[in-house]
């Protein structure tokens, strides 16, 4: 039995990739069908994994991702020397940078999806449909759309 999954963000739609990033795995699968005849978890979380790896080759790491891993390295940091040096002072600075990455994924909120849709649909004169369009498609249109937006 050959399992078929996404494997580049050039075939998934827009729809299965948010589904997919909310957590549900089922949408990895070309067929979704397919999800009822025993397939482990860990074969879906390794289809994801390369589908990501596929999504970072092709659009790379996003400025909001690079600060969170920048403050959660430091973070670890300041554990590591509270670790090593056990002073109560560190206890407080974990604190605090564990604050900052809260506030850094409270922040990136930003428009959803489907309200980003709306405005590109409205840019592009049709309607866009997000089980149709790939995920790499809707990046191309999104980044275009804010090159527009600057002039």
């Amino acid at each position: 039995m050959s399992k078929k999954y996404y494997k580049s963000i050039k075939e998934i739609s827009l729809y299965n990739w948010t589904q997919i990033c909310s957590g549900d795995l089922k949408y990895i699968l070309v067929n979704e069908t397919d999800f009822d005849k025993n397939i482990s978890q860990s074969d879906l979380e390794q289809a994801w994994n390369n589908l990501y790896d596929n999504f970072l080759k092709e659009r790379g790491q996003t400025r909001h991702n690079l600060n969170l891993y920048r403050e959660l390295k430091a973070l670890t940091i300041l554990t590591c020397d509270y670790i090593i040096t056990g002073e109560q002072f560190k206890l407080t600075q974990i604190e605090i940078q564990n604050e900052k990455i809260e506030l850094l994924k409270r922040n990136n909120t930003g428009i959803s999806t489907e309200k980003s849709l709306v405005y590109l649909s409205k840019w592009l004169s049709y309607r866009l449909n997000w089980k149709e369009i790939s995920v790499y498609e809707y990046y191309v249109i999104l980044e275009e759309y804010g090159k527009a937006n600057q002039k």
